[in-house]
């Protein structure tokens, strides 16, 4: 009787707090997904000094306003098939490439197909929303995988809204925010 070696494809661990960052093949960058104001990106995780902005690619299409067919489930858009980042092979599309990025690194977005006429594709987003990197809507900055703390989730919208630490403390409580900090922000008073 010969033994069968079970190979499981590597996953996303939802149990840990971190943002979730990866490095494709033949890059020595660390990469991230986020969203900010109902945009998607492409983010390098942390700041790099040779980097004029975090941001790589808005990775959603504003055509048309188009909406996903997935109502449900993990946070889901349109992906513009013309944007691109540069590192893709002649011929590869920025979303061919975040899909083949080999057996060794966990799939972070799921394809459901052709959206439109084409040029864009419905796309799943398989890192959960607590692991994506977040924009401060208070200051405009984006979390960093070198940042001690986590950003603050304030508002229950969908996509949510978060506040980096430093603006959560000076922001004014208003009816929007909820009540959603770390143990360690809940009794800070601010003078």
């Amino acid at each position: 009787m010969t033994r069968q070696r079970s190979i499981m494809a590597p996953f996303i661990e939802t149990h840990t707090p971190e943002i979730f960052k990866f490095t494709p093949p033949s890059l020595t960058l660390d990469l991230a997904l986020g969203h900010k104001n109902g945009d998607w990106y492409l983010l390098f995780a942390r700041p790099y000094p040779t980097a004029d902005s975090r941001e790589i690619s808005r990775l959603n299409t504003r055509r048309g306003r188009a909406k996903c067919g997935l109502k449900l489930g993990n946070p889901h858009f349109l992906f513009d098939l013309g944007t691109a980042s540069g590192w893709e092979k002649d011929g590869q599309t920025l979303l061919g490439f975040l899909l083949d990025m080999g057996p060794a690194h966990p799939a972070i977005l799921r394809n459901w197909g052709a959206s439109g006429n084409g040029q864009a594709m419905e796309v799943e987003v398989l890192i959960p929303e607590h692991r994506l990197l977040h924009w401060c809507s208070g200051c405009g900055s984006w979390e960093a995988t070198t940042n001690s703390r986590r950003w603050i989730r304030v508002r229950k919208t969908r996509p949510p809204c978060y506040l980096c630490p430093s603006c959560y403390l000076v922001r004014p409580r208003r009816g929007c925010w909820s009540q959603e900090a770390p143990a360690e922000f809940e009794h800070t008073t601010v003078i």
